[in-house]
């Protein structure tokens, strides 16, 4: 087994006469000239102190963290936690699923035995993982994106990597249908995954223990 393989890696188209086009262009270049200068003007004129507009980007962006706060305090409140649990950890099922269809990722044909794995934790003394018989503790340390190491104190979920305040820890879950289908596909065999830490919860790193059946 190589590192490749046991990697996480393993949820963007008739013409006029020539004189007539000139007259167009020299007409659309003059009316650019005005608008440049009313843009100017406008931006000259604008009273001093009164704070500059932010990107769209950035406005998009921190819409999705107040709609993601809100959607999560509607949904603790109408749903109960095993119902909510069952809900993101279908989510993250799908997004694992969604990078591998993108990513065109190639599932394993035969699965790893618990031998095979354990030998290849102990050779290559990986960090992501720790073993005690079918029990396996396991930790983000790098993005599926990227394979680059992530620092503490950061979630790696694009969604929410900026920690938005007041997020309710019912998204943790959907962490937990993402590995739970990673390593049942690796494994071929049904997995329980557990939650014991979580960045969004305010530990450094996410880990989880993993039952192999």
């Amino acid at each position: 087994m190589d590192d490749k393989s046991m990697n996480r890696k393993e949820f963007l188209t008739g013409v006029g006469k020539a004189c007539a086009c000139s007259c167009v262009y020299a007409l659309a270049a003059s009316l650019g000239s005005v608008n440049a200068q009313d843009s100017t003007r406008q931006t000259v004129e604008k009273p001093e102190g009164e704070p500059v507009k932010k990107p769209r980007s950035q406005e998009r962006i921190e819409f999705a963290e107040k709609w993601a706060v809100r959607f999560f305090d509607v949904l603790d409140a109408h749903l109960d936690e095993p119902t909510r649990k069952k809900i993101m950890m279908a989510n993250g099922k799908a997004c694992l699923l969604a990078w591998q269809k993108e990513t065109n990722q190639k599932l394993r044909a035969e699965p790893v035995t618990l031998e095979r794995f354990a030998k290849w934790v102990k050779e290559k003394g990986s960090p992501d993982y720790q073993m005690e018989g079918n029990v396996i503790h396991y930790q983000y340390l790098s993005a599926a994106e990227t394979g680059l190491p992530a620092p503490e104190n950061h979630c790696l979920c694009p969604m929410v990597e900026t920690d938005p305040s007041g997020l309710s820890h019912t998204y943790c879950f959907c962490s937990l249908g993402y590995v739970k289908e990673m390593h049942e596909q690796m494994f071929k065999r049904p997995v329980e995954v557990e939650l014991l830490s979580s960045v969004l919860r305010g530990d450094p790193r996410c880990k989880f223990k993993i039952t192999v059946a």
